[in-house]
């Protein structure tokens, strides 16, 4: 009796271990044969090679659907932020006044137009777009920090970066980039002290 207990306690483990190792080996080889498969739409091109063909296809599909109709607000802003991936801030600056052609209030664009100029260091086209943004919209958070940004950190112009960021902070009230400012506010007037 004893002995038929430990056979088939043997035969019990043999077979939990042999399909445990089955299994291990499925999850291992599935996996791996993946591998060794041609991807779709990759004809034999590098990851950046065929990052750089995808963002050139999307590009493509996008221009032709401004063509087809430049009154889509939707196409022609994502084919501005294409513009920037590819490295084309200045037609993403073009496809964004197209926009603002056909919705002047869209805060989006603007906001978008004046960050493209500010890290070009063109900032008082910059300021132009955010100032016209604030005459439209007073109390929008976005265009005050960027603005204070570009007055301090571009223009030098601490005083009224100061005045521009605590009027965000007004607006935002607390959070992690209200501390940011606060922090940004300390860094300029340190720096209208030397």
């Amino acid at each position: 009796m004893f002995i038929r207990k430990s056979v088939k306690k043997n035969k019990l483990r043999r077979v939990i271990f042999i399909t445990v190792t089955l299994l291990i080996a499925i999850g291992l080889v599935i996996p791996m044969a993946g591998l060794f498969q041609k991807q779709p739409g990759n004809s034999g091109a590098t990851g950046d090679d065929y990052s750089q063909q995808t963002l050139q296809e999307k590009l493509s599909n996008l221009e032709d659907k401004a063509r087809a109709n430049p009154g889509d607000k939707v196409v022609l802003m994502d084919l501005a932020e294409t513009y920037i991936y590819s490295g084309q801030p200045d037609q993403a600056v073009k496809t964004y006044e197209q926009v603002l052609g056909l919705d002047p209030n869209n805060t989006e664009a603007r906001i978008n137009i004046a960050t493209i100029y500010y890290y070009s260091s063109q900032y008082d086209p910059a300021i132009a777009q955010l100032q016209d943004l604030i005459q439209r919209d007073p109390n929008n958070k976005s265009a005050h920090y960027l603005y204070s940004i570009i007055l301090g950190t571009g223009k030098k112009d601490y005083a009224s970066a100061i005045r521009e960021m605590e009027t965000f902070i007004a607006l935002a009230k607390e959070g992690p980039d209200v501390e940011k400012a606060r922090q940004a506010i300390d860094e300029w007037k340190k720096a209208s002290a030397q």
